[in-house]
């Protein structure tokens, strides 16, 4: 088995590590070194389907494109609306870690300067400025 192992073209954690950090001094953004990357990423789809990794074109763009697209919009839900992506987490996973998981379930400072503000502004403090009661 270790044989056939060492015969495939596949690179060493090794080897893919020193060409991110080379490709990470290339690209601004990391969302931009994600999509460069992504259509590398997806080829073993084809796995999935068949055995053999993905070698038409515009199948992988496709889904490198739709990959790309998926974990932003995963990324945008997590940061702003992360308790319902607590929620659909394993409970199993989470108790594992109960540092990650007291991390993620507690309010941050953000969201308790929200919970603050949004108690004391409301139609009360917006109505102590009003035009009617400026200049009198």
């Amino acid at each position: 088995m270790a044989d056939i192992l060492n015969t495939l073209d596949s690179p060493t954690p090794g080897q893919v590590t020193r060409e991110a950090g080379k490709e990470a001094s290339r690209h601004d953004r990391t969302g931009d070194m994600l999509k460069a990357r992504m259509p590398y990423m997806v080829k073993g789809a084809g796995y999935v389907e068949g055995n053999a990794a993905l070698s038409d074109p515009v199948q992988i763009a496709t889904k490198a494109h739709q990959a790309t697209m998926d974990l932003r919009v995963a990324t945008q839900q997590g940061y702003h609306n992360r308790a319902e992506v607590v929620k659909g987490l394993n409970d199993g996973f989470l108790n594992q870690f109960g540092y990650l998981k007291t991390a993620l379930t507690m309010p941050s400072i953000g969201e308790q300067l929200q919970q603050v503000l949004g108690g004391v502004a409301g139609a009360d403090l917006t109505r102590s400025f009003t035009a009617g009661n400026l200049g009198e």
